[in-house]
């Protein structure tokens, strides 16, 4: 394997031109290189967003409700806080019970709360939040899939009653993740833009911190918030940059706290030794996904045939990516195959078989095979190229696009074949949340197909594991059926903490694109 892997690489300087899905920056302006910053006092935590892949923009702090980062964990609070495993959790702005049946949550928000700017944080806000994030454009789909249950929410005093359809085994689990807004300053906002409504540049906040300064395209500064009812953070000033690239920021001493999975990232950080690295268990998938048809009727003809489908995936040798990274296994659905769940299915690669069912299938091979990534890293692009490789073999004339808005050139603008993404997921479930007919991204190339709705349903609703096991395997069979997207690996996820910091011994760190108890009010400057 290590063989064919170096040869591999030896080829892919040599596979042409590639083209991008947006407008390209300056390779030399100080935006780009990431190194623009300001003076940072020493008692100054640094942070930093990456705006690589379109997920953030450096115009305003990006919605919690898509992503969580550590600089929002530090600004906004759920009702409940979880464990590193995210499975777990306590009470933070609000306290449960559960009916038997699963159907009816009481939910008690703790007196006293208030926003930092003084006004009462209470459960009208926490109504107002899920109301707006069901109808949100931008959200989390573990979010859509858990408020899609809910029937009814009565308010009385300090008390919220949430009634369920249908029971929900990760309900809680899921509200430990949402954000609580503030609805006294968002609620003639439009929901369908309210993660680029202005608030994001001023955002009245719950938690640890609030804004102080922002700069519009470089940074903004967080002051402690004097309205948090907790125990204060030691920490008392943090700075948060806009980067593009992780590796500069980190040579270029802006940041403290990074995280990363790609072998040029972790190991380029392991080089400078100004950091400790944190390997955390976190399920996340790097997959393909194939631009069919979308639910505005908008089709692309070649993806159409399930028989192509498959033939692009033989023709690929996805164990051979796998040493791209580190600690990477191959994937043959969305449950890993050392979990008791898997079904034993596996995609094979054969290359002269891939361009033999590719002929069978109809496929126009003088057609240019679009591909379409967002990860600007050295090790994505390493990846596309061998990609393209493998099918230049099998006959398509490739062409491979780096975006600077994935989630714009993906789901809107549409103009590939071939997807290459990544998720870094809650739980298997929401893997499977991809394939629901109303999430609001996957509808656009998948067409809104409605057969994996009720799989999905049972599979929230499923609180015993065999129950659990059995529907998953139905959901595997069903989306190796259907071929619209298809995992490759799994890949180890590193938190890497600048060795300026001093960390509670108790620390444990979750999955970096949620938020978890990092016991902070006790994080240190060394």
């Amino acid at each position: 394997m290590k063989k064919v892997f170096a040869f591999l690489m030896s080829v892919v300087m040599a596979l042409g031109v590639f083209a991008s899905c947006g407008p390209q920056q300056d390779s030399d302006s100080s935006e780009n290189s990431g190194t623009s910053a300001p003076e940072f006092e020493e008692s100054s935590l640094k942070l930093v967003l990456s705006t690589a892949d379109g997920s953030s923009t450096d115009d305003r702090i990006p919605t919690p409700w898509y992503n969580r980062n550590m600089a929002t964990n530090l600004m906004f609070r759920s009702l409940f806080i979880a464990d590193s495993t995210l499975t777990s959790v306590k009470p933070d702005l609000a306290d449960y019970t559960i009916s038997d049946d699963g159907l009816i949550y009481e939910i008690t928000v703790k007196d006293g709360l208030k926003w930092s700017d003084g006004e009462p944080l209470t459960a009208e806000d926490v109504v107002f939040s899920i109301k707006t994030a069901q109808k949100a454009a931008s959200i989390n789909a573990i979010y859509t899939s858990a408020f899609a249950k809910i029937t009814d929410m009565v308010v009385e005093g300090n008390i919220l009653t949430i009634k369920l359809a249908e029971p929900y085994a990760s309900m809680v689990d899921v509200l430990a993740q949402f954000a609580i807004l503030p609805k006294h300053v968002l609620k003639d906002s439009d929901p369908l833009t309210i993660d680029s409504d202005p608030f994001w540049q001023h955002p009245v906040t719950s938690g640890f911190y609030t804004i102080d300064e922002f700069k519009v395209g470089n940074y903004f500064t967080l002051k402690p918030n004097e309205y948090y009812e907790g125990e204060p953070p030691k920490i008392k000033k943090v700075t948060v940059s806009f980067v593009t690239d992780y590796v500069t920021a980190a040579q270029s001493g802006i940041a403290d706290y990074l995280h990363g999975n790609a072998t040029d990232i972790v190991e380029a950080l392991r080089k400078t030794q100004k950091y400790t690295a944190y390997e955390v268990d976190v399920l996340f998938y790097k997959y393909f996904i194939f631009n069919m048809k979308g639910i505005d009727g908008k089709e692309n003809a070649a993806m159409q045939n399930v028989a192509v489908r498959k033939a692009i995936i033989e023709a690929i040798d996805r164990a051979a990516l796998t040493l791209l990274y580190p600690n990477a296994s191959v994937l043959n659905s969305g449950v890993p195959d050392s979990y008791d769940a898997y079904n034993g299915f596996s995609y094979q690669f054969d290359a002269e078989q891939a361009k033999e069912d590719l002929k069978a299938a109809g496929y126009d091979f003088n057609r240019t095979f679009k591909i379409c990534y967002y990860n600007n890293d050295q090790t994505s692009t390493d990846l596309i190229n061998i990609v393209a490789y493998y099918l230049g073999q099998a006959g398509l004339k490739v062409e491979t696009t780096l975006s600077n808005d994935g989630t714009t050139d993906l789901f809107t603008t549409r103009d590939y074949d071939l997807g290459f993404k990544g998720k870094s997921a809650f739980s298997i479930e929401e893997w499977y949340t991809e394939y629901l007919s109303s999430d609001a991204l996957f509808a656009n190339i998948f067409g809104g197909d409605t057969a994996f709705d009720e799989l999905v349903a049972e599979l929230f609703a499923a609180t015993e594991e065999e129950k659990r096991s059995e529907v998953l395997r139905q959901l595997q069979a069903l989306e190796q059926e259907k071929v619209y997207k298809v995992p490759v690996f799994t890949v180890g996820t590193y938190v890497f903490v600048s060795n300026r910091l001093k960390l509670p011994q108790d620390v444990r760190f979750c999955n970096p694109l949620y938020s978890c108890d990092l016991n902070f009010s006790n994080w240190e400057i060394a």
